[in-house]
């Protein structure tokens, strides 16, 4: 093999690389929305939960649905 040969095959690597990094980099910005979005329902919930007695289920649910957001974030993270 010559040393020609050996950069190009190189060079198909580091393409390679950088496609897998850019598909991964499209989905950024709807993975840090969703992440905001379980922090902002996470601390909601939680203040429901602990401001009253009689609104412990609703706190309970906020925090569910914040916890159903971070599964799709991570989904999105290790699957696509």
């Amino acid at each position: 093999m010559s040393k020609k040969d050996e950069e190009l095959s190189l060079e198909e690597q580091v393409e390679r690389i950088r496609k897998k990094r850019q598909r991964f980099g499209q989905y950024d910005s709807l993975r840090k929305y969703l992440d905001v979005a379980f922090l902002v329902l996470a601390a909601i919930g939680l203040i429901v939960y602990f401001s009253s007695d009689e609104h412990k289920i609703l706190g309970l649910g906020i925090i569910g649905i914040g916890m159903i957001l971070k599964i799709v974030e991570l989904f999105i993270r290790f699957v696509l």
